[in-house]
């Protein structure tokens, strides 16, 4: 772990941090927030638990909080760590929107100076480009990746690409609150009971902490050749209820397991966006049982 130099420790919960006080409590762990000096800034780093390394890497808008479904989990198992990526959360703004690539050497970063040698990345969304990235440019630092609700592996609707314009629209017309209501029972979820006002001002408290908008390179990306180059396993996970992949599940499920091996894919019922959220017990089980059984050093 990083040096009493290098880190300011914090309890999670506070003003400060992206998760609230209710969320904590539903996630049964309450982790340790580091303040860790990089090269460009201070990067917000999340942890909690022992044993083999898994890193957890947010989607836009997002912040570690897009985890609070799986740390608790996970950390019976492993040693999760969640950092907020540089323009999101509590870490610093880099001044533009970083490329994946660019997330990648800060994450990489991250990983030497906890000293990391090497790890299991998890993904999602605007998160898998910047796993992806990673794992393609240092391979032997990369145990295994899981990517959740990839972007460039399928055209979307019209309706699907017409969706986030529509939600902005609805945050300037009737709030903020009713904006991140409407996305979260539109996109991120269908798990509707999950909803509580907690869950609302949690989300919203990430969008407003978010400096930069992916939307366009998540957009862009194409996915495919580069999960072709990937060498090590890697699992892919999507919400038969995602409005971005629902309209062609088994051609996206074809594509990817074409360049990764047959079973690569799992589509995952009753699950939009925030599949890990949405369904939580279910990602959870399937990224322990990928990493391996047991706790690992």
């Amino acid at each position: 772990m990083a040096s009493a130099g290098s880190a300011r420790i914090h309890q999670a919960g506070g003003g400060a941090d992206c998760m609230s006080a209710p969320a904590l409590e539903a996630s049964g762990t309450v982790p340790v927030h580091e303040d860790l000096a990089t090269s460009g800034g201070v990067l917000r780093v999340t942890r909690a638990g022992a044993g083999a390394p898994v890193i957890l890497l947010h989607g836009g808008f997002g912040c570690w909080a897009h985890w609070i479904g799986n740390i608790g989990a996970l950390a019976r198992e492993r040693l999760v760590i969640a950092p907020d990526l540089p323009g999101f959360g509590d870490s610093w703004d880099p001044g533009h929107c970083l490329s994946p690539e660019e997330q990648a050497v800060v994450v990489l970063e991250m990983m030497d100076r906890l000293g990391i040698a090497s790890a299991h990345l998890a993904g999602f969304s605007f998160g898998t480009l910047v796993a992806v990235q990673l794992a393609l440019a240092q391979p032997q630092r990369v145990r295994s990746v899981t990517l959740v609700n990839l972007p460039g592996v399928g055209e979307r609707t019209p309706e699907a690409l017409a969706l986030p314009s529509r939600l902005s629209a609805l945050s300037r017309e009737q709030g903020k609150r009713a904006g991140v209501n409407g996305s979260l029972r539109e996109l991120m979820l269908c798990q509707h009971q999950l909803i509580d006002d907690a869950l609302v001002d949690l989300i919203g408290d990430s969008i407003a902490r978010c400096r930069y908008v992916t939307r366009s390179i998540s957009k862009a990306s194409q996915m495919i050749p580069l999960l072709a180059q990937l060498q090590c396993p890697a699992m892919v996970l999507i919400g038969a209820r995602d409005p971005f992949h629902s309209n062609d599940l088994e051609g996206r499920r074809a594509r990817i397991d074409a360049v990764l091996g047959a079973g690569a894919v799992r589509i995952v019922p009753d699950a939009a966006h925030w599949l890990q959220y949405d369904q939580a017990d279910v990602f959870n089980r399937a990224l322990i049982e990928f990493t391996g059984a047991g706790k690992q050093t």
